[in-house]
């Protein structure tokens, strides 16, 4: 199928099958990169130059639209103006989770949890990145973030448990090598996107954009997953305690990341401006494009 996304148009691809490769590939080499923990894990100079190659096309093309589509230049004066922009973007209140909420099975829940599991997995590791090169005031936040992702303090509420006890709940077993079987171009490019923003620490104020936008997003729609989880499930007991955490701790990440990191850093260098706004459309778009194919694919799962 020929694709007319304009993010396809810098790669050399010729379908969507195509750049789900090139996203693959890309994926495979970050991986090695942040999780490898073997040497053969190691990504080889040859490697290397093909992922610096396959990664300027692609983030060069995504930051083109961004600017294209939005005004990345505007002052942050308060936390108001980038909720506002939250506010305006389509992913907000997105149908998917209007699914989830009044119409998903048990089967569109296990599939939407799987397709959700790479990144809850391990998105602690990510806000760990994230520290690297942090100036002091936006490490007190980010640290702050990590102590609620540890459990604080507990390991059996460690987020990353807390999911893997839906996914158990759920009878699904977690392997990351299946999820990527099964991952379509638009989920490897959003995990591809916290890769690339994480590794490089010129990248700081567009990840922190990045993670400003996740952490806005997430609980409107988790608690519209939730509610569909205990309309499915009526009295069955389910562990959701992952998504219940989510939709009310990250309501108050949200404010620290905008109040205590987002506005002094820019306040401090207001040349970083378009980064950040760079790193929060990026995030939104990728989202959006990502719940749209999700819906799609469960709604003609459905229709089938």
């Amino acid at each position: 199928m020929k694709s007319t996304n304009s993010v396809l148009s810098l790669i050399p691809v010729k379908s969507e099958l195509d750049l789900r490769k090139v996203h693959l590939k890309l994926n495979h080499y970050y991986h090695a990169l942040i999780f490898g923990n073997t040497q053969a894990n190691l990504v080889i100079e040859g490697n290397l130059q093909e992922l610096k190659k396959l990664e300027a096309i692609w983030i060069t093309q995504e930051k083109r639209e961004c600017l294209k589509k939005y005004n990345c230049e505007r002052t942050v004066k308060n936390a108001y103006l980038v909720e506002l922009a939250l506010k305006d973007h389509p992913v907000m209140n997105h149908p998917l989770f209007d699914f989830l909420c009044h119409e998903a099975n048990l089967r569109d829940l296990q599939i939407f949890v799987l397709s959700e599991s790479i990144l809850n997995f391990e998105f602690f590791d990510y806000l760990a990145l994230a520290l690297v090169g942090a100036s002091d005031g936006a490490k007190a936040e980010i640290i702050a973030n990590l102590w609620d992702e540890a459990g604080r303090g507990d390991l059996k509420k460690f987020h990353t448990s807390l999911f893997g006890n839906l996914v158990s709940d759920l009878g699904l077993k977690y392997q990351r090598s299946a999820v990527l079987k099964e991952a379509s171009w638009e989920a490897l490019a959003g995990l591809n996107l916290f890769s690339y923003c994480s590794l490089y620490s010129y990248n700081k104020m567009t990840y922190y954009g990045l993670l400003a936008a996740t952490e806005m997003l997430d609980p409107p729609h988790y608690s519209k997953l939730i509610q569909g989880m205990r309309r499915i499930f009526n009295d069955q007991k389910i562990d959701h305690s992952y998504y219940l955490e989510h939709e009310q701790i990250d309501v108050e990440h949200a404010k620290g990341w905008l109040r205590k990191v987002i506005l002094p850093e820019l306040e401090a260098d207001p040349q970083k401006t378009r980064d950040f706004w760079l790193g929060f459309y990026l995030r939104l778009d990728s989202a959006k494009r990502y719940y749209d194919r999700l819906l799609q694919l469960l709604t003609m799962q459905n229709a089938a």
